[in-house]
């Protein structure tokens, strides 16, 4: 990088403003009257909870609103008029639906909904919040404070003026000539317009510095402390003092939904460093559980309804910077329900964005499970291995990413493109393997129209009829239902039972083989994995016993150990009661392996004859079929019975005839 381009870099960012010099007054923070805080808005007295101000905003669309002031005029994706800001003859105020923003580029006046309000009719922000709820006719319910409730939003505010602060320190520092956060900065090439979008700053390389200057500003070591800050350390003599938490550190402000800073990221900018990033711990207004990074720009810049999900800050910025603006991230932890709940108040869909590699395989099944107690539609985008998304679009281009964007398979598709990894379908076994897997996904679908469609795609893959995969599909339900029922769990159980009194369990010898064999691989935990080797599940004609049978071969350490808990079995206890009820079988590991095969090949055996010979009984009664096309079908049916009657005739003899 050239020392021209860092020289013209360092001239840009002294020429800037603080950046938080206009959000004070957008965000009333400041305001006396009243407290606008991450759980709602606090008047002197009372409280407006978050979901009711959430409501507010959300029902009253801003080109509706706007136009009671002003005519709009459609054009294209916005709606333009004259400012009713400023005096001018040519348009130049936009309105978008889609963001839910307002914007004139010939004063620069901007916001959302509650915003246009607080400027147009010279209101605070909860005095434009009871307008906009009058007009939808909602009635506010203001919940009175207690003082041990007003002394903690008191201390939030308190802590909040001191994160905003603490942002223009950081901010200020980095526009000081030659430091090395300007520097890195300048090698991650982000425009300063996106440096001052999202705050950045500058922690300098000593030990106090920002203690010293939030005493001149007027806050306590103490306060810095509990907002996480500053570090107190204990010395030898036992001298008590508080030293800055974050040292030589590119700072990132994490703001919450409303654009006040709540908390600050932290990148090392020595090689030798640890940890690379460093968060404030968690705070009176700071829950890394409860944030989403960028949330507070994405919110306002959907594209299609949706969020992209990332994992780290330069990830979110390289995103915005390349105009992917609906990009956020979660804050050093994994996604958490939460996490789910503000992306489904936010947008209707969102692409979970992983490496390839198993980790990222892990962390994108996860995060469809947590997904999946909510109405969000979920994609999944695979980069590849070793590549995040800030490398990526750096490398590849903004084109290219926005290209895997528009190939992201959903949830569904991205699951079972993972079993489809692990089984060859050019076996049968292979195939089999592979229906069974995806039913296991496909049963959590829970639109029966969604499901179905997936099943005829599967149904297709392999080549069976969609009423056979279907029918597998239902087999494995209801253990999953069952398991899945929560606090309905009786009321389930009922259910079944009342249907199940309709209709009897048969009890073949078929299953009561199934049910020896599993009684005593049971008894005899420490062949479990000699077991596994020698006998596939598919061998057994009852779905759950092939599902009891792969669970006892995987956990064959715990069940030999007896350390297996009470529930181990759950949603199995029919079934294992069966087993339970089996006849006793003392017989060696190989006498068993053997007389099991033997018995469960034969079956096999004869139900493949017995369909062979129901095909050749149609195949005679078929009127439409020359006598060439009927003896060459009969001939081939024939051998195949032939084939199958020889394999019999093997299996008893080795059963001696028996």
């Amino acid at each position: 990088m050239s020392c021209k381009y860092i020289e013209n870099f360092f001239r840009q960012l002294a020429g800037l403003f603080d950046f938080m010099s206009n959000k004070v007054s957008r965000s009333g923070i400041t305001c006396l009257n009243y407290l606008q805080l991450g759980n709602g808005v606090c008047m002197l007295s009372r409280h407006i909870p978050d979901e009711i101000v959430h409501e507010i905003i959300s029902r009253n669309d801003i080109v509706e609103v706007i136009s009671e002031y002003v005519p709009l005029q459609p054009g294209g994706a916005n709606h333009r008029a004259l400012c009713p800001f400023h005096n001018e003859k040519t348009p130049s105020f936009m309105v978008s639906r889609e963001k839910q923003m307002f914007k004139c580029f010939g004063c620069g006046k901007g916001g959302d909904v509650v915003g246009f309000i607080m400027e147009k009719e010279n209101l605070d922000f909860v005095e434009a919040l009871k307008k906009l709820a009058q007009r939808i006719n909602l009635q506010i319910p203001e919940a009175e404070m207690t003082p041990q409730v007003r002394q903690e939003l008191q201390e939030q505010h308190q802590l909040m003026d001191l994160h905003r602060d603490a942002a223009s320190f950081y901010f200020n520092c980095l526009k000081k000539r030659g430091n090395a956060g300007a520097r890195y900065l300048a090698g991650r090439e982000w425009s300063i317009e996106t440096i001052k979008r999202f705050g950045l700053g500058y922690a300098p390389d000593q030990w106090d510095a920002l203690c010293r200057y939030m005493s001149t500003k007027g806050y306590s070591n103490e306060l810095l402390e509990k907002a996480g800050l500053a570090i107190l350390s204990e010395k030898v003599a036992g001298n008590k003092r508080h030293y800055d938490r974050f040292r030589n550190r590119v700072m990132f402000p994490i703001f919450d939904i409303r654009g006040n800073v709540v908390a600050f990221g932290g990148r090392i900018l020595t090689p030798e460093g640890t940890p690379k990033y460093l968060n404030s711990p968690e705070t009176l207004l700071f829950n890394k559980r409860h944030l989403l990074y960028g949330l507070n720009i994405a919110r306002t810049h959907l594209r299609q309804h949706t969020l992209i999900l990332v994992e780290g800050y330069t990830d979110v910025i390289t995103l915005h910077e390349n105009g992917f603006q609906n990009a956020v991230a979660t804050l050093g932890t994994s996604l958490t329900p939460e996490h789910a709940g503000l992306a489904e108040k936010t947008a209707k869909r969102v692409i979970l964005c992983f490496d390839g590699d198993q980790a990222g395989e892990q962390a994108a099944q996860r995060s469809i499970r947590i997904f999946r107690n909510t109405e969000v539609e979920v994609k999944i985008l695979t980069l590849p291995h070793k590549t995040d998304p800030d490398q990526y679009v750096k490398e590849k281009g903004a084109e290219a990413f926005e290209q895997l964007l528009q190939k992201a398979p959903t949830a569904v598709e991205y699951q079972i493109s993972l079993i489809r990894r692990r089984h060859s379908l050019a076996t049968v076994e292979g195939k089999v393997h592979f229906a069974r897997e995806a039913s296991d996904v496909l049963k959590q679908i829970k639109s029966m129209v969604e499901r179905e469609a997936y099943a005829a795609r599967v149904a297709e893959e392999i080549g069976v009829s969609k009423a056979s995969f279907m029918e597998e599909l239902q087999q494995g339900k209801r253990s999953f239902e069952l398991r899945n029922y929560g606090k309905n769990k009786d009321a389930y159980v009922a259910r079944r039972l009342s249907i199940e009194a309709m209709t009897p369990v048969e009890r073949d010898a078929v299953i009561k083989m199934e049910c020896l064999f599993l009684k005593w691989a049971l008894r005899h935990p420490e062949h479990l994995l000699q077991l596994g080797e020698k006998i596939e599940a598919s061998l057994f004609q009852h779905t759950t016993h092939q599902v009891l049978f792969r669970l006892m071969i995987e956990n064959h350490e715990l069940l030999q150990k007896n350390t297996v808990k009470k529930d181990f079995f759950e949603g199995f206890e029919e079934e294992m009661a069966n087993i339970d009820a089996a006849e006793d079988c003392d017989l060696s590991l190989e006498d068993m392996i053997r007389r099991f095969t033997q018995y469960m090949k034969t079956q096999q055996r004869q139900q493949q004859l017995k369909q062979l010979e129901e095909k050749q009984r149609k195949l005679l009664d078929n009127q439409e079929l020359n006598p060439k096309e009927k003896e060459d079908e009969m001939l081939k049916l024939g051998m195949e019975i032939r084939r199958i009657n020889i394999e019999l005739q093997e299996l008893y003899m080795q059963k001696g005839g028996k």
